[in-house]
């Protein structure tokens, strides 16, 4: 049901926080971790309502990426509204801070619906809103405290975001089923274990797929929810295209572009196939399509999978650290910093929070296209060196050699490049 009256929640006005460069408030944390500095998963049983600092990184990525998608007439190159779904949006912080830190233009545009089944989280986000409004013109955000699933059918959504404690697999066919016909679906996936192999039931019963647990297994582990979210789509007449796909600590992130397509189902199979471990030519992994004859049965082999790129380079290109600097970044002028008595040391560790949310990301956007994800420190082992190259170093000289190349914004010090394995080799032995 919606939140028509706002009334003050049993414990206002808790504790004042600052993410980004939102201010918002929060029952007080029963423990007394500091929330500026929290990296690990954020506990339901902390708060009567859920919050979950190490999502901070996902939070301020999500508003580049909408602020690009925004600028670059993805939806119409007028000022239409666009319609933006905050599924699971428990204290509301997400979609607060796209109306907070998109640049207000932009900010004007969006009518938000943020959805949760818990009724304090509700009443928290819709308190916020009354006591904290963005400091531009926004058109009021809606509440809703029921069913995603439900609640998501009463509209066709231009935006829609899944943020699920766990898999998002009961989530995706209706949230796709009210997409608009150009849509972007972002979808966050905390069930790791799963999805990259080590707990093998929960991933065959889940996706369907398998997974080895080698230095690849969270980006197989995205390629996984990729090629689900895909046959999803195709189910009802859509097709995907991936914007940004990012392994975040306890996390995956799929950012994805959808849209209306007669023949889906079609072009489906072209999109999925395997991972083949050590496939006897000296290379670490290789993608195969899902015609290619394999014996399934190969423990080499993990998928079915996607096996397209996993991001567009436009959209990864805008997600700078320079736009993470100016869009989301508190500055010691702002008020709440001076409200909360932030020093300068506190403001310049949020700064380098929020360049982190984007490392590397637009630097690998050049070479975003290639299959080839390396591990650096699986090299000394496939190449017989001494030790791992500078993963900066190998991506520069292999650049050099004309292919392209970058250091990957993966969880483990890695490069995506074209370049021909033989090509790679030569280049590890100058080092």
């Amino acid at each position: 049901m919606d939140v028509t009256e706002a009334h003050t929640p049993a414990g206002w006005p808790g504790e004042l926080l600052l993410e980004g460069r939102t201010p918002f408030r929060l029952p007080v944390l029963e423990s007394q971790r500091r929330h500026s500095l929290e990296r690990g998963p954020g506990d339901k049983d902390e708060r009567a309502v859920f919050h979950n600092p190490a999502m901070a990184a996902s939070r301020t990525r999500s508003v580049l990426l909408l602020a690009h998608a925004l600028e670059s007439g993805w939806r119409t190159d007028d000022d239409s509204t666009v319609r933006a779904l905050d599924g699971m949006a428990a204290s509301g912080l997400r979609s607060r801070r796209w109306l907070w830190e998109l640049p207000p233009k932009l900010a004007a545009r969006l009518q938000v619906t943020a959805v949760d089944l818990d009724s304090e989280s509700i009443c928290w986000a819709e308190a916020n809103q009354k006591h904290l409004p963005p400091p531009h013109a926004v058109p009021a955000p809606r509440y809703s405290h029921g069913d995603l699933c439900h609640i998501a059918r009463g509209s066709e959504w231009h935006w829609l975001d899944i943020d699920p404690f766990g898999s998002p697999i009961r989530f995706l066919s209706p949230v796709i089923e009210a997409a608009a016909p150009r849509a972007v679906l972002e979808v966050s996936a905390t069930d790791t274990a799963a999805l990259t192999g080590s707990s093998r039931s929960a991933l065959k019963r889940r996706y369907k797929a398998r997974a080895r647990t080698d230095a690849l297994a969270h980006d197989t582990g995205l390629r996984i929810l990729l090629a689900t979210i895909a046959r999803n789509a195709a189910q009802h007449g859509r097709t995907i295209e991936p914007l940004l796909s990012i392994w975040d600590g306890h996390h995956l992130r799929i950012s994805t572009r959808i849209t209306h397509s007669p023949d889906a189902a079609d072009t489906l199979e072209d999109q999925l196939g395997w991972r083949m471990a050590e496939p006897g030519d000296g290379r670490p992994a290789c993608l195969l399509p899902l015609d290619e004859q394999v014996d399934e049965d190969d423990p080499r082999l993990s998928g079915p999978l996607w096996i397209g790129p996993l991001g567009q380079a436009e959209a990864m290109a805008a997600l700078t650290p320079e736009r993470a600097l100016e869009l989301c970044a508190p500055r010691m002028d702002d008020p709440f910093v001076k409200e909360l008595g932030l020093s300068e040391r506190d403001v310049r560790l949020r700064t380098r929070a929020a360049e982190r949310a984007v490392r590397h990301i637009a630097g690998e956007a050049s070479a975003i296209h290639s299959p080839n994800l390396l591990v650096v420190d699986e090299l000394p082992r496939l190449l017989d060196i001494n030790a791992p190259p500078s993963p900066t170093k190998l991506a520069a000289a292999l650049r050099e050699a004309g292919h392209a190349a970058a250091v990957a914004a993966y969880g483990e010090p890695a490069i995506r490049t074209d370049a021909p394995w033989d090509v790679l080799k030569a280049t590890c032995a100058r080092f």
